[in-house]
C-alpha cells in the first residue's frame, strides 16, 4: 500500500473515531422496538419540545423502519425504561423544528455529525407515551 493510501486510510479511520466519539456526547438514550422479536437496541440522541418527545432517524431502512413498523418502541431515559407510540412527524417544518432542538441540544456534535450525514433528509419521530 502506498504513502498516500496508508495516509487516507488513517484519515478516514481517525473520522469515523470522532464521528463516534461525537455521538455519545450529551444525553443518549437506548431506544428498541416494542416487538420483543425485533428487540434491537440502538443508541441516539432524543429531544423534548413542548408537543413531546423526538428522535431523529436517517432516511431509508434501517432502525427506524423497524420501529416505525412495530408502532412502538421502549426508551431507556435516566436509567428507566418507558414504552411509546411512534409517530413520524412529516414535512420540513416539523424536520426543520427537530433539528433545529438537535442543533441546539448537542451543539458541535450535531454539527460535525451533519457534516457526513444529510439532516436535511432526516425523518423526525415523536415518541408517545403509552399508559
Amino acid at each position: 500500500m502506498g504513502s498516500a493510501l496508508k495516509t487516507l486510510f488513517m484519515i478516514v479511520v481517525l473520522l469515523g473515531a470522532a464521528m463516534m466519539v461525537l455521538s455519545e456526547w450529551g444525553e443518549v438514550v437506548v431506544i428498541r422496538p416494542l416487538d420483543r422479536e425485533l428487540a434491537r437496541e440502538t443508541r441516539i440522541w432524543v429531544v423534548d419540545l413542548p408537543d413531546g418527545l423526538y428522535v431523529r432517524a436517517s432516511p431509508g431502512k434501517g432502525w427506524a423502519e423497524v420501529v416505525v413498523a412495530a408502532k412502538g418502541v421502549s426508551l431507556r431515559r435516566g436509567g428507566r425504561w418507558m414504552d411509546y407510540r411512534v409517530i413520524e412527524a412529516v414535512g420540513a417544518p416539523e424536520r426543520d423544528r427537530v433539528n433545529a432542538a438537535m442543533r441546539a441540544k448537542y451543539g458541535f456534535s450535531d454539527r460535525a455529525i451533519g457534516w457526513a450525514r444529510d439532516f436535511d433528509a432526516s425523518r423526525p419521530l415523536r415518541l408517545e407515551p403509552i399508559p
